[in-house]
């Protein structure tokens, strides 16, 4: 079983965002600004996939380490985001993944002006985390609208219904942390529960994502974190040959 998903600089405006739209227009430029800058790094992705027993023990684990970039398409009007994940040092064990699960860097599509409206938004109040005072704004799923990820099982793909909550900045837009849980159970495919947690740094990107699914007879865990962030450039260069003397 696969889950991935699918994608695919704006300044925020002073003072406090007090009301809920205000914190959609807010959370929307966020987004935006999280895939700019997301866009345009490369960094080193360590995934630890777990799985895990009835009685919460690890039977097994395994470790990856991955060089990690996103490419944005932004044509035709829609939005798409590619992972391009290399492997380190891969070694001759090709063995299948206990999970493999992708596409958590980019959680914060959530708030993406493509897919906000797919989302039910309410404002939760304010949390305290880190020494810092966060609004909540929570999301459910639309059913019926465009989800921005998937389930992968088999052939098969599934519209995941993610609801759950943001913790927010209201002044600068910063997103400190999401946790999303899948909204209706797929019941067909045996799955019972799917969580996903990210914490984001302070320039906006992702440095963790917790991925927790359950089966009637299966639980896996899988934990990766995202650092050692490096600026993406493309250069060309264009050479000329002049012109050939008679």
């Amino acid at each position: 079983m696969k889950h991935t998903l699918f994608a695919i600089f704006v300044c925020a405006g002073l003072g406090r965002a007090s009301s809920l739209p205000a914190l959609l227009d807010l959370a929307a430029k966020s987004a935006e600004r999280e895939i700019t800058a997301l866009s345009s790094v490369t960094c080193t992705e360590t995934v630890v996939e777990t799985k895990v027993s009835l009685k919460d023990k690890t039977e097994e684990r395994r470790r990856q380490t991955f060089d990690y970039l996103v490419l944005v398409d932004t044509g035709d009007g829609g939005l798409s985001l590619t992972e391009s994940r290399v492997e380190q040092g891969k070694a001759k064990d090709t063995a299948r993944p206990l999970l493999a699960s992708t596409g958590f860097a980019t959680m914060m599509l959530i708030l993406h002006p493509y897919y906000q409206n797919s989302f039910d938004f309410t404002d939760l109040g304010t949390a305290e985390q880190s020494g810092r005072t966060w609004r909540r704004l929570g999301f459910e799923f639309r059913p019926g609208r465009r989800s921005p990820s998937i389930l992968r099982a088999g052939a098969r793909e599934y519209p995941l219904a993610w609801k759950g909550e943001v913790l927010l900045d209201e002044v600068t837009g910063q997103v400190a942390a999401i946790h999303a849980s899948l909204g209706s159970q797929l019941e067909e495919i045996g799955l019972e529960s799917l969580e996903a947690s990210v914490r984001y740094g302070p320039d906006w990107l992702p440095v963790e994502a917790i991925v927790d699914l359950k089966t009637r007879h299966q639980h896996w865990r899988n934990v990766h974190e995202f650092g050692s962030y490096k600026r993406f450039e493309v250069n060309t260069t264009e050479k000329r040959e002049g012109a050939k003397q008679p």
